[in-house]
């Protein structure tokens, strides 16, 4: 009887280690994987990272920048982020702040064309001490701050690292992939 006794505790103990690694488990926030490129896919070479920001960032997807008396206004390519007024809009111009300052606020441009509101439409990078160089629209599509914009995909140099990001945020239902959030592009209509 002992013996019967003995073991039904040992199983007890059991069953609550199980219960609690469980719980544990699931509430656990799981990280998304580090922003990479497809084996056998050429990773672009980020350039120099020589333009200071000048302004805070208005929003997720917009900068003003300064390099050696030349301005510019750039709107991100590849991505669209939630306008401030929608849900995760601050969120999003939070986070690029932080990207930002993680790379003391210099970040470094490849221009792809103007749009009709004269800004310059450009892939941004940005350089830390932690990770090196990254391109922020992989950043911010990977924490679902923003979305690929599929409409554009065409003058995205880097759209096949945007697109996996998205793909990861989506899978681990991040950001605005946790939810049932209205596209900014539709919301502006």
């Amino acid at each position: 009887m002992k013996h019967l006794l003995r073991n039904l505790v040992t199983l007890g103990a059991i069953i609550a280690v199980i219960g609690v690694a469980a719980v544990v488990t699931k509430n656990r926030r799981t990280e998304p994987p580090q922003v990479g490129y497809a084996p056998g896919r050429v990773v672009p070479k980020a350039p120099p990272i020589d333009w200071t920001v000048t302004k805070p960032a208005y929003d997720g997807d917009t900068i003003s920048v300064s390099r050696n008396g030349e301005k510019l206004k750039v709107r991100f390519a590849c991505i669209d982020a939630p306008e401030l007024a929608q849900p995760l809009g601050k969120e999003s111009r939070d986070y690029l702040r932080s990207l930002i300052d993680s790379s003391r606020g210099k970040v470094g441009l490849n221009v792809i064309k103007s749009d009709r509101y004269g800004r310059s439409v450009a892939e941004v990078w940005i350089d830390t001490p932690q990770r090196g160089k990254e391109l922020v629209q992989s950043l911010m599509v990977v924490k679902g701050l923003a979305y690929a914009y599929e409409q554009y995909k065409d003058d995205c140099p880097t759209w096949e690292g945007v697109k996996a990001a998205q793909d990861s945020a989506k899978q681990l239902r991040l950001g605005v992939w946790s939810g049932n959030y209205q596209e900014p592009w539709a919301y502006r209509r």
